[in-house]
């Protein structure tokens, strides 16, 4: 009796140990073949995303011209980040709808635009904001974009400085993401549009899916990580600039469909010790306009944006 039943569990063992065998050679086949699988799809997905990139990049580059803020001196109607603007009159200060003064952020001169099309060639570009908390953000009226086709050089900064002294000042603690006056210098660059840009992800997904045999992606965010950073690397619209492509913390606020294509000006947070900007918490702020409104010199509708992480 004692004889049957070890040979009774001798068999048992054998049994098992075949099936586990078994199981072992079926899961490493299974395996094998998915490790093959999903190899062949990440060469395929890193070899198309290399592609598209190529192809958006050829026909998307666009001119700009990178920022670098200064601590230099600058006169009243030179190009600066902050500071002293240059005014024709007290009259010519924006409010907003709550009777508050905007505050200038950059005003540009436009001799220094030669690089990009369309843009003035002569006179001041500038940039007003609100000094609430939002920075004018969320009030009617809380940025305006001016430009001056000629300059009187008989205004002084002293002349500007007494009409400013004379306007409301905001109650609370400032917010506003400049507080002192810096120089600006300029270096022309090109570049691709950015990953950010509402346009961006549209066309890499029509034209990946154009490409591929099968495994279409919905979005970037599709792809495999190392194919996400190949478009991350280089195509990140940060930094101080005119033209060119934004950069957005959060999202683009523009729809796919709108015509604001044209980056007017774009400030970064900065943490260096001369030049520090900061808009909340590292953020970004951008002005949008319409090519032919750019052409036609016509800023009362631009579009300004911050966001910051």
């Amino acid at each position: 009796m004692e004889l049957e039943l070890a040979w009774l569990r001798y068999k048992i063992l054998i049994t098992a140990l075949v099936f586990l065998g078994l199981y072992i050679l079926v899961k490493s086949i299974i395996d094998t073949g998915l490790i093959q699988y999903l190899a062949k799809k990440f060469k395929k997905e890193m070899v198309l995303s290399n592609k598209v990139l190529a192809k958006m990049d050829k026909e998307t580059v666009k001119p700009l011209l990178r920022l670098k803020l200064t601590s230099e001196n600058v006169s009243i109607s030179g190009s600066k980040v902050g500071g002293i603007p240059y005014i024709p009159s007290k009259d010519a200060i924006p409010f907003d709808s709550e009777g508050m003064p905007l505050r200038m952020l950059a005003q540009i001169d436009c001799r220094e635009l030669s690089a990009l099309p369309d843009f003035p060639q002569v006179g001041l570009l500038q940039f007003w904001i609100g000094q609430d908390e939002s920075l004018g953000l969320f009030t009617k009226g809380g940025s305006k974009v001016v430009w001056y086709e000629t300059i009187d050089d008989q205004i002084t900064e002293e002349q500007v400085c007494t009409w400013l002294a004379e306007l409301p000042q905001p109650s609370e603690e400032s917010w506003f993401p400049v507080e002192s006056e810096y120089g600006v210098s300029f270096t022309k660059d090109e570049e691709p549009m950015s990953m950010e840009d509402v346009h961006f992800e549209p066309i890499f997904v029509k034209k990946y899916n154009a490409l591929t045999e099968g495994d279409p992606i919905e979005g970037i965010y599709d792809l495999s990580e190392e194919a996400y950073e190949i478009i991350e690397e280089k195509h990140i619209g940060e930094g101080h600039k005119i033209g060119g492509y934004p950069h957005f913390e959060q999202e683009d606020p523009r729809e796919e469909k709108s015509k604001q294509t044209v980056l007017l000006l774009q400030i970064d947070s900065e943490y260096s010790e001369e030049t520090p900007v900061e808009w909340g918490d590292a953020g970004v702020c951008g002005f949008f306009c319409t090519p032919e409104n750019l052409k036609r010199r016509n800023f009362p509708k631009v579009l300004y944006n911050w966001d910051c992480g």
